[in-house]
């Protein structure tokens, strides 16, 4: 199959036949020839008019003499002595390396040869080459003086396309006028060629410069403060370079720069661009990263302000900011790769033209400086030892930059990362050993940290109660026994009762602590075993006259400090028969006080059965228990509480009433924090149960295990599972 021609644009054909008419002499009336194509007149008058404005374009001739660029240049100099030493390429004619291209001569015809005459122009040498295009040294005859003559590489076979990059490189040259841009002085289309001329520059090239010697800070920073100014003219007037590069910045006798090769130049004011959407253009080593990627038609002035920052890193490193194996792989790293610091090349680098150049070459064109005046700016703040705008990046920052650059970490973030440094390929080698590694070493912390959390400590901290109380008796025995069977110190704090308690184990202040059930109202707390069953004894004066609950209106009633257990369960029998204070004043007294006359004449202790408190006040005959009735009641409405009867035999003194005397009760429990070391509460555990019976009335190991529905310790838990 016959490949199909390619598609040419449609105005490139109609200029270049306009460019034809014109140089046949074939053209009368241009309004004729824009007739012909009514849908591509503007776009063409446009052309037209500014291959009028190149043509019309004339300046006083420069006598400088320059040197030759580096390979590669389209704008290059040349040494003044080639010219009179015989150095270089022969100006005689006899060379074909240096015959004007013509490809369509014959095979083995060298074809005309220099020097050469075109029109006004006699060629001489020779200047450089590019890529599209080659400058001659020329002597324009009429005007007696030396210029520059840039024609199509390619010659008569030149297409549409390089045609139309010809122009608009003459055309963006030719509207700038500025002493730091090459100058065009006329356009013309002679015996097939097409060509331009322009200002011709002595001296020597930046990037000639640059291999030649290493620059001072404070030269470089001036060379690039010159071209950023000449640039922002540019861009003033609606051109973007977007080719900057060393080798396209000539420097005089006089060490001034100029601008040359505006090759591929944009005019922002309208779609001249000689690329299209999805092409990279320009040099990769100074291309911004929104070139490389292929958004060549999307350059604005920040892609020019990257390559003048590339310009400065190379101007003070020697070498361009991103450098690879391949023309490929420096366009991938432009795109991808952050921009290395300038000091990790030329480490006594300032830090204010660190942070210049830093700026310069962010990824994102809105981060870099707004403008090359903007620039140029903060350049002479360098040069002039004042203070610059731009702020460095931070160390998260940095930080961040290159830990972009490890190759997995590139990965995932989307980026292609060819050639990571070793410092990279080593730390993601030792990530990843981590990693593998990580369950492993995760274990192993794991089982050391659950033995330690878990571990005896060295001191344990008991809490107990009111001082005399059933709580200092259990706490005290169970410090004795921890003393004597783990020997690890001991130590018991007498405390205000359940809620206070229950305060100091959430502090931390204690580790083990007796309170009754309704202070247990914390996710942090949990069981460590049922002690005993506490029941509420309503106590009343002989001379009282009171014979039930329902009398008690009016009397004083001694109840616990705030906080304990006695107080709690008094509220919440109180509650149930609807008491409150002012109906049933409540007195805070010491309990052994109740045998004084001033007492009250009621008393609400709840205490484990067969308190020796009790007993005590039974004997003397001046207090007697009487009946809480509906305890049902009570405990439905109050689920911390339940039904109980105090047995005749508990206090067989008193004569209690063969059946006991019925009331309400609640649970004493011992209890600890959730994260309490595993090791307290199994030894806790064992000094618990551990014979002689810690207090009369504690509930047996046996019974104890049937109360697992609590929130119980974990090894509290096991305990008991292993002991049914």
């Amino acid at each position: 199959m016959v490949d199909p021609p390619p598609k040419t644009d449609p105005l490139d054909e109609a200029f270049a036949a306009y460019l034809k008419s014109c140089d046949e002499g074939t053209i009368d009336n241009r309004d004729e020839f824009l007739a012909q194509f009514p849908e591509l007149s503007d776009e063409l008058r446009q052309l037209m008019e500014a291959a009028d404005l190149i043509g019309r374009v004339s300046a006083a001739a420069s006598g400088l003499n320059v040197l030759p660029a580096a390979p590669g240049a389209d704008t290059v100099a040349l040494d003044a002595k080639s010219l009179q030493d015989g150095s270089g390429a022969d100006l005689s004619g006899g060379d074909p390396a240096v015959t004007l291209p013509m490809p369509n001569r014959s095979k083995g015809d060298p074809g005309p040869t220099l020097p050469f005459e075109l029109g006004d122009y006699l060629l001489l040498k020779v200047l450089g080459r590019g890529g599209m295009g080659i400058v001659y040294l020329a002597s324009q005859r009429h005007l007696q003086r030396q210029v520059a003559v840039k024609m199509i590489r390619s010659g008569i076979l030149a297409g549409e396309n390089e045609v139309r990059r010809f122009y608009t490189e003459a055309q963006a040259a030719a509207r700038l006028k500025h002493a730091g841009i090459v100058s065009v002085y006329q356009f013309g289309h002679l015996a097939g060629h097409h060509y331009f001329s322009m200002e011709y520059i002595g001296g020597t090239d930046l990037q000639r410069k640059i291999s030649d010697e290493q620059l001072s800070f404070q030269l470089a920073a001036r060379y690039v403060r010159d071209v950023a100014r000449a640039i922002h003219h540019a861009h003033q007037n609606g051109v973007l370079h977007r080719d900057l590069k060393p080798a396209n910045v000539l420097i005089d006798e006089d060490d001034q720069i100029h601008v040359t090769d505006f090759g591929l130049a944009k005019h922002m004011d309208g779609d001249s661009s000689v690329t299209g959407s999805g092409a990279a253009v320009g040099t990769p080593h100074y291309m911004a990263p929104e070139q490389a990627g292929g958004d060549s038609d999307r350059a604005t002035r920040q892609s020019d302000v990257y390559s003048l920052g590339a310009i400065l890193f190379a101007c003070i490193t020697g070498r361009p900011p991103i450098v690879a194996d391949s023309v490929m792989q420096t366009l991938i790293q432009v795109v991808h790769s952050p921009a290395p610091s300038v000091r990790l090349y030329r480490s006594d680098t300032p830090a204010d033209l660190e942070t210049i150049i830093a700026k310069c070459l962010e990824k994102l064109p809105n981060k870099r400086y707004a403008s090359a005046a903007v620039l140029a700016d903060d350049v002479d703040a360098f040069l002039e030892a004042r203070p610059i705008h731009a702020r460095p990046r931070s160390m998260l920052i940095k930080a961040w930059h290159w830990f972009e650059g490890v190759p997995l970490v590139a990965a995932l973030l989307g980026r292609r990362m060819l050639n990571p440094s070793v410092n990279h390929r080593r730390f993601q080698a030792a990530v990843l050993s981590l990693v593998l590694l990580a369950p492993l070493g995760l274990a192993i912390a794991m089982m050391v940290w659950q033995q330690s959390r878990n571990a005896m400590p060295d001191r344990v901290v008991i809490a107990g109660g009111l001082h005399g109380g059933v709580y200092d008796e259990v706490s005290d025995t169970l410090a004795q026994r921890l003393k004597s069977t783990h020997n690890v110190a001991t130590n018991v704090v007498h405390s205000g009762g359940s809620l206070d308690n229950r305060d100091r184990l959430l502090s931390g202040e204690v580790a083990i602590a007796p309170m009754q059930a309704s202070a247990i109202n914390d996710d942090r707390l949990c069981v460590v075993a049922p002690l005993f069953y506490e029941a509420v004894h309503l106590l009343v004066r002989e001379d009282s006259g009171v014979q039930s609950i329902l009398q008690l209106a009016g009397h004083r009633v001694a109840v616990g400090p705030e906080g304990s257990g006695s107080r709690m369960a008094a509220e919440l029998i109180f509650d149930s028969f609807e008491l409150p204070p002012e109906v049933l004043p409540r007195v805070e007294i010491p309990w052994p006080r109740l045998i004084e006359a001033e007492a009250p004449d009621v008393a609400v202790i709840c205490i484990g059965r067969g308190s020796r408190l009790v007993a005590d006040l039974l004997a003397s005959q001046k207090w007697s228990i009487i009946p809480i009735e509906n305890g049902v009641t009570v405990s439905l409405q109050h689920p911390t509480l339940r039904p109980m009867t105090i047995p005749r035999a508990d206090y067989a003194a008193a004569e209690l009433p063969e059946a006991g005397i019925d009331t309400v009760g609640t649970t004493a429990f011992l209890v600890s924090r959730l994260d309490a070391p595993g090791e307290l509460i199994t030894a806790t555990l064992h000094a618990l149960y551990q014979p002689p019976e810690l207090v009369n009335g504690l509930i047996s190991l046996n019974r104890a295990a049937e109360w697992q529905g609590l929130a119980m310790h974990p090894a509290a838990r096991l305990f008991y599972r292993r002991k049914q």
